[in-house]
């Protein structure tokens, strides 16, 4: 079942007016079906609302743009130390990933948990073992973070620093990435968040080289939101088309 679909209809009105007589109205309607992304924008925040069928975790090496059945993906968990070679135990909390229950390594910063299961998401405000362990024995996908928005309510959180934060979020019954359009700080983020009117927000690895990510647009073409610059990330979130 695809999630979240939008018709984008375009209508084009064209008036002729003849020597004698005016011309009957023609209206030339174009229909954009199956779209695979919509965005969204406000002064400080893009938006991109994937229009998938399922979401996973993959981990150890990101999607290539030449895997067409993936709509958009983006780094998910925290990753804990740069290693050479992946390890699951560097991704920060237990996690999902196709399926199959990995252990991460202890996270205090971890305060909130997405899942994917069942052919439906859901936020929880904590690290919350039996739905990722739902999640495992039903094939589906799961990753702990700072949970910022709960219910439409602010969690208690704070990150420090300046940076193009971003955050996973569920707004009027959809799911998007929201991401700041400019440098800022976390609390500027976070009432943008809030006056966007977002119901659930958890936290994305935000940060220059954890934030190599990438979305295909409406006519198929894969755009690279922020450029690769190293090889130490260890797992994305991934939606599918």
């Amino acid at each position: 079942m695809r999630h979240c679909k939008w018709f984008v209809s375009v209508f084009l009105l064209a008036i002729i007016i003849g020597c004698e007589e005016k011309a009957p109205v023609a209206v030339a309607e174009a229909v954009v079906e199956d779209p695979y992304i919509y965005i969204d924008s406000t002064t400080q925040l893009k938006i991109y609302y994937p229009q998938f069928s399922r979401v996973d975790l993959v981990c150890g090496e990101m999607p290539p743009t030449s895997q067409t059945d993936i709509i958009m993906c983006c780094a998910a968990a925290f990753t804990g130390q740069k290693l050479e070679t992946f390890s699951h135990d560097n991704i920060a909390g237990d996690h999902v990933a196709d399926g199959v229950f990995y252990n991460g390594y202890a996270c205090p910063s971890n305060t909130g948990t997405f899942v994917f299961y069942g052919d439906y998401w859901r936020f929880l405000p904590s690290c919350h073992s039996d739905s990722i362990t739902k999640a495992a024995d039903t094939g589906g996908m799961a990753f702990s973070q700072i949970m910022l928005v709960y219910d439409g309510r602010r969690c208690p959180c704070h990150v420090g620093g300046r940076n193009r934060f971003r955050a996973l979020c569920e707004k009027d019954g959809m799911l998007c990435i929201v991401e700041s359009k400019r440098l800022q700080d976390f609390e500027f983020f976070m009432r943008s968040l809030m006056d966007y009117g977002v119901t659930h927000a958890i936290y994305l690895q935000p940060g220059k080289g954890w934030n190599y990510s990438w979305y295909r647009d409406n006519a198929g073409m894969a755009h690279i939101m922020h450029p690769k610059v190293h090889d130490y990330s260890t797992n994305w979130i991934t939606f599918y088309y």
